[in-house]
């Protein structure tokens, strides 16, 4: 029997926020029942009118905040609270690194059931950190508009700048929207799959930047106006086009044009990369650089790395610098050539990259390494390594692991899957970054040393 809420949606209440939950939102009870309180803090008395109530949770506005919180700060963003991208900013960096260290804490004892030692996370510069954007350009109420969507909407908030991305996606952004004015551009209609220019993707690359546009035709409006534009403001930039369309919330197409500038270089730990649109990179480069200098840290010279999901070969190209041998395995066609030409512009000869599913391509690679010495990273998307992926790496018996994960939940889970079916290894290390900072979100790396 499904049991009713005793909370009625639109009523108001006065309640003290109690904790956080695993989004940021401020958590309270009444009568018992949770009720959520986004960019509420704990210890606050607030005055919430409830939206949504299901039979075991709420969900409350904040209509009046009657005693705020200490930890509370003016965020910096005047489209906080609108834009689904942060959900952290009203709160002092510093308690949002405690957040995190403690939401791995708790992933791991509750999911993993692991009671371990977590370091402090490791802090960011707090804004402007973002080496990336992706902002949609969308056709709504018969205009153009660019912005960020709200949260779990594809409804547009127009902005002019992002706090958590910094100068360079303002200028870009002011350019656009002249752009978009002076030559009559439509924006993507999801609802009908019309529109010329759907998103605005750019990464920024020491003083550079690569500029891709994803529109609906093979040929780009007002070409020498636009490169004439970020010419006068990016002195070094390159100019891509994305086709894509499909009826679908993927932001690229398969085919990527370039229409100016030299391919994109940058320098990371002494690696000279190449990088294109469609290339996966850490988009925090002062995290990014933590991490790699300790997973270089720890690689032990002369063994073989086998670095598990391994992207564009960053990862696998600097532990080749202390290993016998690296090996990289990715399932994405494009990243492996870009790992390919990552090992050729480099010199680097004790670097293989395998493309495939990991689920086989590591089963099988530890069978031809019949017995030597390895150490494994693992460094999977949001929703974890597979079992068989894990049965394989103890297969492996490697005298260390590195697992580096973007979702604390799901590497509790497959730490917990691990020590139930292997008792050889000890966790030596649990280290929180902060990668995202002013959002929930955390990178964690989890190192396992064999007994």
């Amino acid at each position: 029997m499904r049991m009713e809420s005793t909370i009625k949606k639109n009523e108001e209440y006065e309640v003290e926020i109690v904790d956080l939950g695993i989004n940021g939102e401020g958590v309270a009870k009444i009568n018992g029942q949770v009720v959520f309180v986004p960019f509420a803090l704990p210890g606050e008395i607030v005055k919430i009118l409830i939206i949504n109530t299901k039979a075991k949770i709420a969900v409350g506005k904040v209509i009046e905040i009657i005693k705020p919180s200490p930890d509370r700060v003016i965020e910096e963003c005047p489209y906080f609270k609108k834009c689904g991208g942060c959900a952290l900013q009203h709160l002092k960096y510093e308690k949002t690194l405690e957040f995190k260290r403690n939401l791995v804490k708790n992933n791991l004892k509750n999911i993993g059931k692991i009671d371990a030692e977590v370091r402090e996370c490791e802090k960011s510069e707090p804004y402007s950190y973002r080496n990336k954007c992706a902002i949609p350009v969308v056709f709504e109420n018969g205009k153009t508009l660019l912005g960020m969507f709200r949260e779990n909407s594809h409804k547009i908030v127009p902005i002019e700048k992002c706090a958590i991305c910094g100068d360079y996606a303002e200028k870009i952004i002011k350019i656009m929207q002249k752009y978009i004015e002076k030559f009559n551009i439509a924006g993507f209609n999801e609802e009908n799959n019309s529109g010329y220019l759907r998103h605005i993707v750019a990464r920024k690359l020491n003083e550079s930047v690569v500029i891709t546009l994803v529109i609906t035709k093979s040929e780009l409006l007002g070409k020498e106006y636009l490169i004439n534009e970020f010419k006068k403001v990016f002195g070094e930039f390159s100019l891509w086009i994305n086709v894509n369309k499909k009826a679908t919330n993927v932001i690229f197409g398969d085919k990527f044009t370039q229409i100016f500038g030299k391919n994109a270089e940058t320098n990371i730990m002494g690696l000279n990369i190449s990088v294109n649109p469609a290339s996966f990179m850490q988009i925090n480069d002062t995290i990014r650089d933590k991490i790699y200098k300790k997973v270089e840290n720890l690689i032990d010279a002369k063994k073989i790395v086998i670095d598990v999901y391994s992207g564009a070969g960053v990862m696998t190209g600097i532990t080749s610098k202390k290993s016998k041998h690296s090996y990289g395995l990715e399932i994405v066609p494009e990243a492996t050539a870009d790992a390919n030409n990552l090992a050729k512009i480099n010199g680097i000869n004790n670097m293989t990259n395998i493309c495939g599913d990991a689920t086989k391509t590591l089963p099988e690679l530890i069978k031809t390494l019949k017995g030597q010495e390895v150490e494994i990273i693992l460094d999977p998307p949001r929703k974890g390594c597979t079992k068989e992926v894990l049965e394989a790496v103890i297969n492996a018996k490697p005298e260390k692991i590195i697992y580096i994960s973007c979702n604390s939940a799901t590497l509790a889970r497959d730490l917990n899957f691990f020590f139930e079916i292997c008792a050889d290894y000890e966790i030596e290390d649990i280290t929180p970054y902060d990668m995202f900072p002013q959002t929930p979100h955390v990178e964690t790396m989890a190192v396992l040393r064999r007994k």
